[in-house]
């Protein structure tokens, strides 16, 4: 048995992972902030491993494709599988600004501040998931069709 089997097997898991990780986290923090306290006490255990998760999985994603190519001996990809690559790099540095977004919120609510659902952190959470979304299905788009 070659490796391609395990790393396809690894690179299909991982992108699924990726997707599902953080799907809904800006999703719950506007509907956990309309609540007010004390729900919002424990969003950061729900948040944070999700957007944990979502980093883990991208990069995991990133590796194994890398993987892929280098076991097919593609050095030169089809343009779809570079765009692909593009778009999973930009996905990744979006989580980054998610991920202080989401900090931002926590921590005032750590200091006992009220943050309502039509926060500028929570709008622009929701924003960046719903271009990550694209980007994902971009990327996914630029490995699966022929392009």
């Amino acid at each position: 048995m070659t490796l391609h089997s395990p790393l396809v097997f690894l690179h299909i898991l991982s992108v699924a992972v990726w997707i599902a990780a953080a799907l809904w986290v800006a999703g719950d923090v506007r509907r956990t902030l309309a609540l007010g306290r004390p729900h919002v006490d424990v969003l950061a255990t729900r948040i944070r491993p999700a957007l944990g998760l979502d980093a883990i999985a991208g990069i995991a994603t990133l590796v194994t494709g890398g993987l892929l190519l280098w076991d097919m001996g593609t050095f030169h990809p089809r343009p779809g599988i570079m765009a692909g690559i593009v778009f999973a790099i930009v996905r990744l540095f979006l989580l980054g600004s998610m991920r202080r977004a989401a900090r931002g919120i926590l921590t005032r609510l750590g200091a006992g501040e009220a943050v309502v659902p039509t926060d500028p952190a929570a709008r622009k959470m929701s924003k960046l998931a719903g271009i990550a979304h694209v980007l994902w299905l971009a990327a996914l788009a630029g490995m699966v069709f022929p392009i």
